[in-house]
């Protein structure tokens, strides 16, 4: 996996302490369920139910935390169990997600556009379990087959459950395609191509405060895959910053295309940071709260990036490190022009040695590049 956890919220809360849960919760859907009927008081009673999760949350009620979600989906149990353990260590948002929009999706299923914020609206599902409306996901052979369609020379690869907005899909990542194109750093060797995943259960195993990713090193592998996205309140166009996650990723692809694997050598800022800068993935807000008020990370822990291996490493902590790398970013583009980070990364290429290539490339050591950069990001945003 690249180190794509920058494409976490800005607010930096969606949770992945891979912690496994208990496998209490809702019981498993009814073999034969009833036809889901939708009324004029379903959008309440769903709204209804995300309030009492956010509630549990908040008062670190486990019990009835797991009543409100469906304890038989494993991957949807797991990330909900992260989502726990992490609300225990930052709290639970006090914001309440706003439901802007349900409709019934095949017999069982309701499928509800919630608001979530500054990310946009996202669809979540819902099913009735003993009178009440729990938070669910249809199984692996409830979401349509595989599907494709290309548009301009761009594959998009997504299942049935998202034929409606498919058209949002392409809309968005031609976009984010063509500010990619603009800051490559050299000519592409083909284009890129997207792939969404509707469900936990069909992304597999994946952490789960990752939006997206790039296979980095790959370059022969053109897809970026998404596995959380959401929309504007139009509710038919991609978010403004699902369109900054793509374009994100799509510029690990093009660090790849310019020279291949050259992230496996470089400093972790300079992975992180360039498509998190360029791709405008962290907001100003966020930027301030964790520079501000965090710990800033040494020179070697940016360099190495978080250690994600380690247990004491939690989720939230490793979030944080794409806002001191973003910035980094922005200072070597402040103080040494935009044709430094393209001059580094061909320094990488020969030479993996931070000592030799910052002189060679900045005429500055490692060590006054960081006092550098902290000077700058503290003066700018604290």
């Amino acid at each position: 996996m690249p180190r794509a956890l920058a494409l976490l919220v800005a607010a930096a809360v969606l949770f992945a302490a891979c912690v496994p849960g208990p496998t209490t919760g809702a019981s498993p859907s009814p073999t034969a369920p009833a036809k889901v009927q939708i009324t004029d008081k379903t959008k309440d009673e769903i709204q209804a139910a995300i309030r009492a999760q956010r509630d549990a949350l908040a008062k670190r009620d486990l019990n009835a935390y797991q009543a409100t979600f469906d304890g038989q989906r494993n991957a949807l149990r797991r990330c909900k169990t992260e989502s726990f353990e992490t609300a225990g260590r930052v709290g639970a948002s006090a914001v309440v997600p706003t439901v802007v929009k349900v409709e019934p999706y095949l017999d069982a299923y309701v499928r509800a556009w919630v608001d979530e914020g500054s990310n946009g609206i996202a669809r979540t599902y819902f099913r009735r379990e003993e009178g009440r409306w729990i938070q669910t996901e249809p199984t692996k052979d409830e979401v349509g087959g595989e599907k494709k369609k290309t548009v301009d020379g761009l594959d998009i690869d997504y299942w049935g459950i998202d034929e409606d907005v498919v058209d949002a899909f392409a809309k968005g990542t031609l976009a984010a395609r063509d500010k990619v194109i603009k800051a490559q750093l050299g000519e592409s060797k083909r284009p890129f191509a997207i792939r969404f995943y509707p469900t936990r259960e069909v992304a597999g195993i994946v952490q789960c405060n990752v939006v997206g990713f790039h296979l980095t090193n790959t370059p022969n592998d053109p897809y970026i895959r998404f596995f959380r996205y959401w929309f504007t309140p139009s509710l038919n166009e991609l978010s403004p910053s699902t369109t900054s996650f793509i374009q994100h990723e799509g510029l690990h692809w093009a660090q790849d295309q310019f020279i291949v694997g050259i992230t496996a050598r470089l400093d972790w800022w300079l992975t992180e940071g360039w498509p998190d800068f360029i791709g405008q993935s962290r907001s100003l807000e966020y930027k301030r709260q964790v520079l501000c008020a965090t710990r800033t990370p040494t020179f070697k822990e940016l360099v190495d990036g978080p250690r994600d291996d380690l247990p004491e490493t939690q989720p939230e902590d490793t979030v944080r490190y794409y806002a001191f790398a973003n910035t980094m970013v922005e200072y070597l583009y402040a103080q040494f022009g935009p044709d430094a980070y393209k001059q580094l990364l061909v320094a990488y290429k020969d030479r993996v040695d931070p000592p030799t290539n910052y002189p060679k490339v900045l005429k500055v050591t490692p060590e006054e590049f960081y006092a550098g950069w902290l000077a700058f990001a503290k003066k700018k945003y604290c």
